[in-house]
C-alpha cells in the first residue's frame, strides 16, 4: 500500500495544501541548484574555484562533490549571496546560499573529466547537476617552488582574445601556454598547456567561416569594409592545406596551441600588355580563440597606375563542418550577411 504524506506551503498569508507520495519527501522543484564554476566544457588548470548556490524550502543539509563519479568531499555551504536572497525570498536562509571551495584541478590527469554536485535538504530530498570540463596541467601537478617557473628564453604574443607564451619553463620542462579571459574569474586563466614545439593534434581539419572588418588600407582605391571567407582545410601534423571558397589554394602551418599562418596562391590579371597585377591573401589567427586577421596584398609589375599596397581585416573564424562536408557554407550565408566574398577583393583593379 502506498503511504501518503501531507505537505503544507505558506506563501505570504495564503496557505495551500497538497497531497504527495511519501516516496517524494519534498515537492518537485523545491531545491534550486546552480553550479557557476567550473563552467561547462571549459578548461581549468591549477587551483581554482568550485562554486555555486543552492536553496530549498526545507533548508539545505549538505552539498556533496563527486569527481569522475567518485564521492570526493562535502563542499562548505553558507556563503553570503544577497542576489540569491533577493531572487528567492521565501526560501529559508537564501541570502547565505553560496557554496564554494578551492579545488586543485591539476590533481587530475590532463584531459576531459566530469563532476557532479549533489545537494541534500533537511527532508533528505536531493537535486544534482553535472558539469563536463577539461584539465590542462604541467608535470608535476603541483609546483611548490616559484623558482622552478621561468620566462627566461620564452616569447609572448597575443590576439584580440588570448595571450600566448612559448617555451615557458616549469620544473625543468619547456611548455607552450595559452591564456584566455574568463568572466567568472575576472582575469586571464590558463586554458592550454602543451610541451614546447609539440606537433598539434589532428583536430583542425574542417570548413571554417570568417567574417572580418577592414582595419587598414594603404591602397589608392577603396575596398569593402566587410568581407567573408570560407576555408576548407586539411591538416597533416603541423602542415595545413586547402581551398578558399573552393577556388583558390591555400597552405601553411599550425602549432600545438592552434595558432595558424596560411598563404594563398596568387591571382594574376593583365589589363594591358605593359601592366600585370597580382594579389594574394595572408591569414593568421588562432583556432581555439576563433580569431583571424586577413591581409589582401596587391602587387603591380610594369607600367601600372597603382603601387604595391595592402588591405588588412580582422574578425572571427568559426568551424562549421568537417573537412569532408561538401556543402558550401559561404553560399548559404551570403544571402543573410551583407559582406563581400573575400575572392572579390582579390581583383587588383578597383
Amino acid at each position: 500500500m502506498n503511504i501518503l504524506k501531507i505537505n503544507r506551503l505558506n506563501i505570504g498569508t495564503l496557505t495551500l495544501g497538497s497531497i504527495l507520495m511519501a516516496v517524494s519527501p519534498s515537492w518537485a522543484g523545491d531545491i534550486v541548484l546552480s553550479v557557476e564554476e567550473p563552467v561547462v566544457n571549459s578548461t581549468y588548470s591549477g587551483v581554482a574555484n568550485l562554486r555555486g548556490w543552492v536553496v530549498s524550502s526545507a533548508g539545505i543539509s549538505r552539498v556533496e562533490l563527486y569527481v569522475d563519479s567518485a564521492l570526493t568531499t562535502h563542499i562548505p555551504v553558507g556563503g553570503r549571496r544577497t542576489d540569491v536572497g533577493n531572487a528567492y525570498p521565501n526560501y529559508p536562509d537564501s541570502s547565505n546560499a553560496g557554496f564554494s571551495m578551492a579545488f586543485n584541478y591539476s590533481s587530475l590527469t590532463a584531459g576531459p573529466h566530469s563532476l557532479r554536485i549533489r545537494a541534500i535538504d533537511r527532508e533528505n530530498a536531493s537535486r544534482e547537476q553535472s558539469v563536463n570540463f577539461t584539465v590542462a596541467r604541467f608535470n608535476p601537478s603541483y609546483i611548490a617552488d616559484p623558482a622552478k617557473i621561468s620566462l627566461a628564453g620564452a616569447t609572448g604574443s597575443f590576439d584580440s582574445r588570448s595571450i600566448y607564451l612559448k617555451s615557458l619553463t616549469a620544473d625543468g620542462q619547456a611548455y607552450d601556454v595559452r591564456l584566455d579571459w574568463r568572466t567568472e574569474a575576472q582575469g586571464f586563466v590558463i586554458t592550454q598547456i602543451n610541451p614546447a614545439g609539440s606537433v598539434p593534434d589532428d583536430g583542425f581539419d574542417g570548413t571554417y567561416r570568417s567574417r572580418v572588418s577592414l582595419t587598414s588600407n594603404s591602397c589608392a582605391f577603396a575596398v569593402s569594409s566587410e568581407a567573408e571567407s570560407e576555408l576548407k582545410l586539411t591538416q597533416n601534423g603541423s602542415q595545413m592545406s586547402g581551398m578558399e571558397s573552393g577556388q583558390l589554394s591555400v597552405a601553411g602551418t599550425v602549432d600545438g596551441l592552434g595558432n595558424f599562418a596560411l598563404t594563398s596562391a596568387r591571382l594574376v590579371q593583365s589589363p594591358t600588355a605593359n601592366c600585370r597585377g597580382e594579389s594574394y591573401f595572408g591569414y593568421q589567427g588562432n583556432f581555439p580563440s576563433q580569431t583571424i586577421a586577413i591581409t589582401t596584398n596587391y602587387e603591380y609589375f610594369g607600367s601600372c597606375q597603382y603601387r604595391n599596397c595592402a588591405a588588412s581585416f580582422q574578425g572571427s573564424i568559426t568551424k562549421t563542418a568537417g573537412a569532408d562536408d561538401s556543402s558550401s557554407v559561404a553560399s548559404r550565408l551570403t544571402a543573410t550577411i551583407p559582406a563581400k566574398p573575400l575572392l572579390e577583393l582579390a581583383r587588383p583593379w578597383p
